[in-house]
């Protein structure tokens, strides 16, 4: 037996429900997708749409969700959540340069001879072990 094919996704359109004669009008999740139609994606906005033009105080976890099942009905695909990649370096990073003294052992050896008559033996024993 074939499994049966998705329905096609379909775009939120702006749809004015005309009031009843009873006097109700139109419902809170049918604005938030006129808002959504209208461009509209960040909840603060789609308040601030839904206070102007409809006069109506919806929740803001309300239009979160109202919002998300619009987006899943309509195909998309859900926001991701966590971190944010980090900013891309543009270029190249090349490592760090070496000291060119590196082999000058001797020269280096030269140069603490006078520390060593300075402090004493010990003491600069003490120094190396605190810079290890």
């Amino acid at each position: 037996m074939s499994r049966k094919s998705k329905a096609a996704a379909v775009e939120p359109e702006i749809v004015e429900e005309a009031p009843a004669e009873s006097g109700t009008d139109i419902s809170n999740a049918q604005a938030v997708r006129n808002a959504m139609a209208e461009g509209l994606d960040d909840i603060d906005s789609i308040d601030a749409y839904l206070r102007d033009n409809y006069g109506k105080d919806v929740p803001r976890q309300q239009i979160s969700a109202y919002k998300s099942q619009t987006r899943r009905k309509a195909g998309e695909a859900p926001t991701r959540r966590g971190r944010r990649p980090r900013a891309a370096v543009e270029g190249y990073l090349a490592p760090p340069t070496r000291s060119q003294n590196d082999g000058d052992l001797i020269e280096t050896l030269q140069a603490l001879k006078p520390l060593v008559a300075k402090v004493g033996v010990e003491n600069v024993k003490k120094l190396a072990e605190l810079l290890s």
